[in-house]
């Protein structure tokens, strides 16, 4: 292989490589968990979490590969807002928060750390047919 064929090969690489990084945004640094009550019991953490930030929007979620978690979305912009929470099978409940009435949010958010409030609709495992909308809260530190 002659020198302008390595070097071909060496940039075709390294730009396949910047490529695959753009298709997902990175992680934000460090180790992240998330303490999480649903109707005012705890869920069995501290839950491991990928915080992602694209601009003004944070992703707090819970690995892919797991069967329970849940997936939340917070602006930060000017004020906090948590725009949707999604749980399953967390704490033996399923259910979400959209921004919008009758379910409410709040959210803060303090060096990192998130604290993300409101009411969800959805339903326990044990009653499947039985919907409720329950108070819940995520700590998460990303």
């Amino acid at each position: 292989m002659s020198g302008m064929d390595g070097r071909l090969m060496a940039a075709t690489a390294a730009l396949m490589l910047g490529l695959a990084g753009c298709s997902t945004p990175p992680p934000a640094l460090g180790a992240s968990t998330a303490e999480v009550t649903i109707d005012g019991r705890d869920t069995g953490g501290p839950h491991t979490v990928q915080c992602t930030q694209v601009r003004w929007n944070w992703i707090i979620e819970t690995p892919d590969d797991s069967e329970s978690g849940f997936t939340a979305s917070v602006n930060t912009g000017q004020e906090v807002t948590p725009a949707s929470v999604t749980f399953r099978d967390l704490g033996g409940f399923s259910g979400t928060f959209w921004d919008a009435k009758p379910a409410e949010a709040e959210g803060q958010v303090d060096d990192g750390n998130f604290v993300i409030s409101g009411t969800a609709a959805g339903a326990f495992t044990d009653k499947p047919l039985e919907r409720v909308t329950v108070p819940f809260k995520i700590e998460a530190n990303c």
